[in-house]
């Protein structure tokens, strides 16, 4: 999409209809009877949409056709033999738009390389039918009607401009100019027209009208959630990764159950950070390598961001979950002891359903729904996405209603005898404490999202900011980490010193055995 105006074809305009008011106008085109205006502007919006982005401008040769029945599109160096407007199986349109649907090839019929995206027609559809609204509504407006103002009514190819005054005209952003790509834009943009007073502007082109649509390429709530997403993950997965280290370097806690639970989320969390990382470098930024599998919706991509979007996710509330589900049943049946367990069934059941799941979601969409921008947005049937969304929100519904349970065994213990030893329950409350961060519970608050800038930007920062959070109660804060630690410094000071020591007492003893050893000095034999 060209950011700053509508470019059209070098096809003359169509002829022109005395009456005004029984047509419809179309910006640097004509004015057209309704039926016609239907089907010429329904072609433009598929050829203004897809057909100017490089990687189909560089391959097709793409022209609205003058009789106004679709766009005719073919592959460059194509025989104009073949390729012409009188061919129907090269000239594309809606067969529910067009002037003549026997004279065109219905446009879901189309196929290019790469593809284009799986609800393609849908957008061209809503962008053909507020064409139409547009002719209509303007032929209501202004029926029997004499207008003196100095721009008349006009479609201009992506947005309807009612008849004007002199100044400058500003017009919402259409959600079907940006083609259905992944990325979303919730920045509130306007196109913008200027009106003078013998029409409307024509800035430096002569005869072409010009809208401009700058301000509907800035999507800078998208960038900022970019920026804030890139910063958090970048911290988390900075603190992350040495306290998953950690907690398996330690030879006291390495094998403690607690801790084992502790590590596992902990890694969770880093590998969805580093795969957030890799899919915003590789696939997302301006100038990425991999950004045009996105568009092919290439396998590849389609098997990374399912990793990422579907099993990372699950894995991180499967883990939330066994924290929450182990910290109960410690409280509850009072076992302050499991040093015997190996958490085997925990890792089983925490990395091998999500990956189960997982999979069959993988078979599942691909047979039902397998096109889309590599299955970034979730799938158009939602009954494919729930497979991920159930299981999901259930740990998210366990892991709350757990915490409660914490909470009120832990009250209740206190309140019965206020004399026990309340450092046995420590623990207990700093893992009450770690689960709020470590639910996610923050996306409970954010799961009707607001097109508001800041609101989104906060919402991507928590989320970020969650595997920091975590690894500063589970390690950095933990007493046990720090005694640890603490053990081990001294323990290699202590090594370091000896060490030290070592080498000193054997560099005196070498130089002892130097100062003992006598020189041999040479005699000479002197003769009287």
């Amino acid at each position: 999409m060209n950011s700053s105006w509508i470019p059209v074809t070098t096809a003359g305009p169509p002829p022109v209809i005395d009456d005004f008011q029984m047509s419809c106008r179309f910006s640097n085109y004509g004015n057209f009877q309704p039926e016609a205006f239907d089907s010429v502007t329904c072609a433009s919006c598929f050829y203004f949409i897809y057909m100017l982005l490089d990687h189909y401008k560089d391959r097709y040769n793409a022209t609205l056709c003058d009789n106004g029945f679709g766009i005719l599109v073919c592959p460059k160096n194509s025989d104009a033999k073949y390729c012409h407007c009188e061919n129907p199986s090269v000239v594309y349109n809606l067969p529910e738009f067009a002037s003549n649907s026997s004279r065109i090839t219905p446009l879901n019929q189309l196929a290019l390389d790469p593809p284009l995206p799986f609800h393609f027609e849908l957008i061209v559809k809503d962008c053909c039918s507020a064409a139409r609204y547009c002719c209509r509504n303007t032929l209501v407006k202004y029926h029997h009607r004499h207008d003196e103002s100095p721009c008349p009514a006009t479609w201009d190819g992506w947005n309807c401009f009612d008849s004007a005054d002199e100044g400058m005209i500003s017009k919402q952003c259409p959600n079907y100019i940006y083609g259905g790509s992944n990325i979303k834009t919730d920045y509130d943009g306007h196109s913008k027209k200027q009106c003078n007073a013998d029409g409307w502007d024509l800035p430096g082109y002569g005869y072409k009208e010009h809208t401009d649509y700058t301000g509907c390429t800035r999507n800078d709530d998208a960038q900022a959630k970019l920026i804030a997403g890139v910063i958090t993950y970048s911290l988390s997965v900075t603190f992350l990764l040495p306290a998953v280290v950690a907690l398996g370097f330690f030879r006291p806690i390495r094998k403690s159950p607690m801790f084992i639970l502790h590590r596992q989320l902990l890694i969770s969390c880093l590998l969805y950070g580093v795969f957030y990382l890799c899919s915003t470098t590789f696939f997302v930024v301006s100038f990425a390598p991999l950004s045009g599998q996105v568009f092919e919706n290439h396998i590849f991509c389609r098997v990374f961001f399912s990793v990422q979007l579907r099993y990372l996710r699950m894995t991180n509330f499967s883990w939330m979950l066994a924290e929450a589900v182990y910290l109960f049943r410690l409280l509850h049946t009072a076992q302050h002891s499991t040093d015997g367990e190996t958490m085997n069934d925990y890792k089983i059941a925490c990395w091998g359903v999500p990956g189960v799941i997982t999979m069959i979601y993988f078979i599942v969409r691909g047979m039902n729904d397998d096109t889309g921008m590599c299955w970034i947005e979730n799938s158009s049937n939602a009954w494919v996405e729930w497979m991920i969304f159930a299981p999901s929100l259930l740990a998210m519904g366990v892991n709350l209603l757990l915490l409660a349970v914490v909470v009120i065994i832990l009250v209740n213990k206190i309140r019965c005898d206020p004399h026990l030893e309340r450092m046995q329950y420590t623990k207990a409350v700093r893992g009450a404490v770690m689960l709020i961060p470590v639910f996610g519970v923050q996306q409970l608050l954010t799961i009707y999202r607001f097109p508001n800038t800041y609101y989104q930007v906060a919402d991507q920062s928590l989320n970020g900011l969650q595997g920091l959070f975590v690894s500063l109660i589970v390690c950095y804060s933990n007493k046990t980490v720090r005694e640890c630690f603490t053990k081990w410094r001294s323990t290699y000071q202590e090594k370091a010193t000896l060490h030290t020591e070592c080498r000193q007492r054997m560099s005196i003893q070498e130089s002892g055995r130097l100062i003992i050893q006598s020189p041999q000095v040479p005699t000479e034999h002197v003769q009287l």
